[in-house]
């Protein structure tokens, strides 16, 4: 399962702070599980991206709590100041030089499958941008080729503001679709509609979470 011209392609996985990552998990988990839950859904997301590339995988976030399990799947790691998800990105588009693609993924998607990076990075196979919307309005996943593609607008409803630059630079446009990507793990709610898709690491800590769904079936 290895998609075309994958050697030029650099994947982006951007990841908050873990202090404050995932606030709104905040009143079902403690400080500590949440932090142990982000470190474990970058993990499996790291895992799946590894399945089909073997090229550039950068991990950008403010917290080196993530170094570790960054550097065992071979990424680098780069260190911004904490300005946004958005900043991060940019940052570490900076950084690819001589790249000719670049796929950026939030690192709260522990459900994505090999399979689903392997679709995204086939639809960069020619110039243009691949999105993936997620079901609040902003970005699952986004692609450029080249990476200069378009200007990244992370943010409240970027979808809407990356279909949007595309149009505008007259570039093509490609959503695949990967309905699995839609969610990302904002809230207990949105982790007990993927847990039976996490990967391995996620789902040794969901035994000892408080899912909303598990709830209803006591």
């Amino acid at each position: 399962m290895t998609p075309p011209d994958a050697g030029g392609l650099a994947v982006i996985v951007a990841v908050q702070d873990a202090g404050r990552a995932k606030s709104r998990l905040g009143p079902g988990l403690d400080a500590g599980t949440r932090r142990s839950l982000v470190i474990a859904m970058l993990d499996d997301l790291l895992t799946a991206v590894r399945e089909v590339h073997r090229g550039r995988l950068l991990v950008v976030s403010a917290d080196a709590v993530y170094d570790g399990v960054a550097r065992e799947h071979g990424a680098e790691v780069i260190r911004d100041g904490g300005h946004g998800y958005n900043a991060a990105v940019v940052l570490a588009l900076g950084r690819i030089e001589g790249a000719t693609a670049a796929l950026i993924l939030p690192g709260d998607l522990p459900h994505a499958r090999p399979e689903d990076v392997a679709t995204l990075i086939e639809a960069l196979a020619t110039p243009g941008v691949a999105l993936v919307a997620s079901e609040d309005g902003g970005s699952a996943a986004l692609g450029l080729r080249p990476p200069g593609a378009i200007a990244t607008a992370f943010g409240p409803d970027s979808a809407a503001a990356h279909r949007e630059a595309a149009r505008i630079a007259g570039v093509p446009l490609r959503e695949p679709a990967l309905d699995a990507l839609r969610v990302d793990v904002d809230t207990l709610d949105d982790l007990a509609q993927v847990w039976d898709r996490v990967g391995e690491a996620t789902t040794a800590l969901l035994e000892h979470l408080p899912l909303p769904a598990r709830r209803e079936q006591a």
